[in-house]
């Protein structure tokens, strides 16, 4: 009787789960997977104007003047452009605003506005509304972070406004979009293969031919200008800037590439038929058993993929391959049971290794635990702020952001912590190369210096061979050059430096900040210490730990003395490359 009735209670759990928007949590990963994984499609009506580090670097600190804007869409109108976006907000009154109005007359023009927490719209300055088409930039982030849908519409109070992608696709084509609904696009075309011509080409009349016919999104790529966020299609979980997604977003749209959740009764179906598949196959010697189990993930797999391949109608690839999976072990659970109750094999040896198992990993988790319970703690009050008390609909919003917060530090810190425990065990000799320290180091201090509103100065001795991971030495600039910035004082330098010392060489980064305590200078790497400078300052204790992990993995080290101005000064540590390059 049970067995009959289990796959309808499985239908009936399932579509629930998805009705209430349980099921799709589990599903986001493997649904970003599959679509990475589809056929990518080239840009066919998007191009984007770069605000670049070259365009700053040669045109001068952002925010430019509102003429050079004008001559920016001068030169789209001149090319042949469609339209112009202009991913910038542009809401105060500024010199030069009658140009660039009578530049957004000639050509038609979409202008973002934002939609900001406190319910309040930030939109263009009252001469440049009269010239363009108003539109909203928000991005929608899902619980890990990364934008999968944004909504069709915005409104608050008198004002609504479309999404910035689907008006500048409604002017190509028609869209159909529903008022007040999320959209999800396929984003078959990736952000990062969105032609871009920088903005100092542009004024110069250099590559404009690529805007002829165009969409051209203008907005900034410039590392620390504008927004950057995660994408299904983002690679390494490097995120792509505010204005390349906006343009692979209005690229699926035209192509109408949107991902559909299938209905959560269709669902709900599809898991109770596998079900009772697996409940058929019970009878069966265990390897036709298994056999069908396995058939039935790969149809899962294989099926969900065609569908969103195909429609853009996306499975439950997780709930339905778990049904399966738990259908299956349920069965071969009960019929080991029974063989072991017959064979006489006592249970409370596995459960004994199992125990002794658990007690080696205490030690190692005591310390997580210990730092896990602040967010979760915190997590915990808010939850119970939300079911125990009626709270208006701002105040519900402010607590779920707060939520969404507190989750976000706790998947940073899942995050960091798998990147420690991954690296000593990747092969040296496969993941390194032959590098020149100094050159690695200056251009990645060059990205830096772009984004930040003091001077980085750097120092770099000539021909500074070292075997080494290029992109965890980045890192490692990241983290000591981030520091430096974030303790040091403003407007303080900060001090980069790469030499050789005989067979060592040497990447110093030294700053004018309050420096770290003597007896601190040690334990300073340890996971999850922070120090007492530290105090009121964001951060999960992590990042040192991440230096110092590198450094061990290329058989370098890293220490940490005064400075001679009087701040902290980190060194790292790396044998020479012998031979040289």
């Amino acid at each position: 009787m049970l067995r009959r009735l289990l796959p309808v209670t499985t239908t009936i759990v399932v579509t629930l789960l998805m009705a209430f928007d349980r099921g799709p949590t589990l599903e986001l990963p493997v649904r970003d997977l599959a679509m990475r994984s589809l056929p990518k499609k080239a840009a066919q009506a998007t191009v984007v104007v770069a605000i670049d580090e070259r365009s700053l670097r040669e045109i001068g600190r952002w925010p430019w003047p509102r003429g050079v804007l004008a001559q920016l869409v001068d030169r789209a109108a001149s090319a042949g452009a469609k339209a112009v976006v202009l991913d910038i907000l542009l809401a105060e009154p500024s010199d030069g605003d009658e140009a660039l109005a009578m530049a957004m007359k000639r050509v038609p023009t979409i202008a973002v506005s934002v939609l900001v927490e406190g319910e309040q719209w930030i939109v263009p300055a009252a001469k440049l509304r009269e010239s363009a088409v108003v539109a909203h930039g928000n991005f929608e982030l899902d619980h890990d972070g990364i934008l999968r849908r944004f909504a069709s519409t915005k409104q608050d109070r008198d004002r609504s406004y479309t999404a910035l992608s689907i008006e500048a696709a409604s002017i190509l084509g028609a869209t159909s979009i529903p008022v007040g609904r999320s959209v999800a696009p396929a984003f078959r075309t990736r952000p990062r293969e969105i032609p871009q011509v920088s903005a100092a080409d542009v004024l110069r009349g250099q590559n404009i031919s690529k805007l002829r016919g165009r969409l051209v999104f203008v907005g900034p790529t410039a590392l620390g200008l504008g927004d950057r966020v995660l994408t299904p299609v983002s690679t390494t979980r490097a995120p792509d800037a505010g204005v390349t997604v906006h343009a692979a977003a209005a690229e699926a749209l035209l192509r109408n590439e949107r991902i559909r959740d299938l209905p959560p009764i269709v669902s709900g179906l599809a898991a109770g038929l596998l079900v009772a598949s697996i409940l058929v196959a019970r009878n069966r010697e265990r390897r036709m058993r298994i056999g069908i189990a396995a058939a039935l993930l790969i149809a899962v797999a294989i099926g969900g993929y065609w569908l969103l391949s195909i429609s853009g109608i996306a499975v439950p690839f997780v709930i339905l391959m778990l049904t399966v999976t738990l259908a299956a072990a349920g069965v071969e659970t009960t019929l080991m049971g029974t063989s072991l109750k017959e064979s006489g094999v006592r249970l409370e040896e596995i459960a004994t290794r199992l125990a002794e198992q658990r007690a080696q990993d205490v030690e190692s988790k005591r310390i997580l635990a210990h730092e896990l319970k602040t967010p979760l703690a915190s997590m915990r009050n808010l939850t119970q702020l939300l079911g125990d008390f009626e709270l208006s609909p701002n105040e519900q919003k402010r607590v779920a952001r707060l939520l969404q917060s507190e989750a976000g530090k706790l998947q940073s810190m899942v995050d960091a912590l798998l990147d420690l425990e991954r690296l000593p065990l990747r092969d040296f000799r496969a993941s390194s190369s032959v590098t020149d320290l100094g050159e690695l180091v200056r251009a990645r201090v060059d990205l830096l210096r772009a984004s930040v509103a003091r001077p980085v100065l750097i120092s770099v001795s000539e021909d500074v061979f070292v075997r080494a991971d290029p992109i965890l030495i980045e890192r490692v600039v990241d983290n000591l050059v981030g520091n430096a910035i974030k303790y040091a004082p403003a407007p303080q330098p900060i001090e980069v430096s790469v030499r050789q010392t005989s067979d060592v060489a040497i990447l110093e980064v030294a700053d004018r900040g309050p420096g770290i305590a003597a007896e601190e200078r040690e334990r300073i790497f340890q996971r999850f210490f922070r120090g007492a400078t530290a105090a009121g300052t964001e951060g999960l204790g992590l990042g040192l730990s991440l230096v110092a992990e590198v450094a061990r993995w290329h058989g370098g080290s890293v220490t940490v003395d005064r400075s001679a101005a009087g701040g902290a000064a980190f060194r790292f540590m790396l044998p020479v490359a012998t031979g040289g390059a």
